[in-house]
């Protein structure tokens, strides 16, 4: 029995997200020679590049000799294709052969997915690749990395990667090319006086390039305010700030939402406003409709995942007690025999009416390669004062809760993690880590887990 999310479908837009995984078809509006555009305007799961689609021709038309009615046509002759990309509302296919097939629908069959003969691209150079080891690292900075965002700033197709700095509070731009070398494309100063919170990006509206959120706290009068940065020639420019906390909302290979909450004081205590989807309206960012879940009026940080299977999303979260929990028929908790903090021991914390306030790491959440079963990861900091021993475990559902199915060990502390893509990396679980030494980004296949 799922939770009965209240207007779930309308408060996150899941038209945008897609509410079902399985094979679907698009109209095709354009063609040039091989090259074909799809229209995803009503598709409910968005396709990737990689995947395979199947056009069918129209056959023979069977027509009754008595009456001179069609009864139809036969199947025709069957015309593959691949994605090579895709943007919110169309996708772009390359044609095996040059077909005449405008105004055909194709089938989309996930192959990054839902084939077993796929493989991650970087087979041949890493045959034995397992998720306890990184596919990248970043040189060490010395400057404190704190959050990240991995999306396509540039509108070019290939996603970036954003980092904040906690030592000289700054946000920077960075691309990785093909030989998996860093290159600064932008960066943007925030003033010392506001801690940045959180950092995250979405295609929020839909130009080709996606926009930066930064989630600000001002100490002095205790307020929150998110600042957009979008990319405008080398430079990242600052939009009009709206009030509130802003974070990604990220079900497995669905479109990137973000969502924005409020703190707001009750009685003696400091609760958050119900999750509202960020909607783009009159030239600004701003909260549309809530989405009313019980629990997360004090929880800053939730993701949305298919558990069954089915296309239905339930939402997961950190509860105050450092428990991991799902909203099922009845909650379902899921904590890791002995560690005091168990998953709630984020570094991430602000002081916020006299009191400090954690918040906690994302929880990224990808299907397993082998029996595609939803597979999460939650980070866990080791609580040495120096070069702490953390983890970041990957859990597996297992139809009545998460059972731990593999670690990733750090040696440091995890300050952020995030699903995506990155430079020539796809489907990647990409951590934010700072030690003794310096901060680092490290990249982890998802798929491959």
């Amino acid at each position: 029995m799922k939770f009965p999310v209240k207007n779930l479908l309308f408060a996150l837009a899941f038209s945008a997200l897609g509410a079902v995984a399985f094979a679907q078809s698009a109209e095709v509006i354009r063609q040039e020679g091989k090259t074909v555009y799809f229209d995803l305007s009503e598709a409910k799961r968005l396709p990737r590049g990689g995947d395979l689609f199947e056009i069918t021709l129209p056959g023979e038309e069977i027509i009754n000799p008595k009456t001179g009615k069609s009864l139809g046509r036969e199947e025709g002759e069957k015309i593959k294709g691949t994605v090579s990309r895709a943007k919110d509302l169309f996708a772009v296919g390359e044609l095996e052969k040059n077909t005449n097939v405008l105004g055909l629908k194709a089938e989309f069959k996930n192959k990054n997915i839902r084939n077993g003969e796929n493989v991650l691209f970087l087979e041949a150079e890493f045959p034995e690749q397992n998720a306890t080891e990184p596919l990248w690292q970043s040189p060490a900075f010395k400057n404190a990395p704190r959050f990240a965002a991995l999306c396509d700033i540039d509108g070019d197709d290939i996603n970036e990667a954003a980092i904040s700095f906690a030592r000289d509070n700054e946000i920077k731009v960075y691309s990785l090319s093909e030989d998996k070398k860093l290159l600064q494309k932008a960066s943007y100063k925030i003033p010392n006086i506001k801690n940045i919170l959180a950092l995250d990006c979405a295609a929020l509206p839909d130009t080709g390039k996606a926009t930066l959120f930064v989630t600000l706290f001002n100490p002095l009068d205790e307020t929150f305010e998110t600042l957009p940065l979008s990319l405008e020639g080398a430079a990242l420019k600052s939009g009009k700030a709206f009030g509130g906390l802003t974070q990604g909302l990220a079900p497995y290979n669905r479109p990137r939402v973000l969502y924005t909450q409020k703190v707001v004081k009750t009685g003696k205590r400091n609760n958050l406003t119900p999750p509202a989807k960020l909607t783009f309206e009159n030239n600004a960012y701003q909260p549309g409709q809530t989405l009313e879940i019980k629990g997360l009026n004090t929880i800053f940080g939730f993701n949305m995942a298919d558990l069954e299977g089915d296309g239905t999303l339930t939402p997961i979260y950190i509860t105050q007690d450092g428990k991991i929990r799902t909203r099922l028929g009845e909650p379902v908790d899921f904590s890791l025999q002995g560690g005091r903090n168990k998953f709630s021991s984020s570094p991430n914390a602000f002081e916020f009416n006299k009191s400090k306030h954690a918040l906690y790491l994302p929880l990224p959440i990808f299907k397993g390669s082998k029996d595609e079963q939803t597979l999460l990861a939650a980070a866990q900091n080791g609580t040495e004062k120096t070069n702490p021993a953390s983890n970041i475990y990957i859990l597996k559902w297992t139809g009545t809760n998460f059972g731990k199915y593999k670690t990733l060990p750090i040696q440091g502390t995890i300050y952020d993690m995030k699903q995506g893509d990155f430079g020539p990396f796809k489907n990647t679980l990409a951590a934010v880590y700072d030690t003794a030494d310096g901060g680092f980004v490290a990249v982890y296949a998802a798929d491959n887990i």
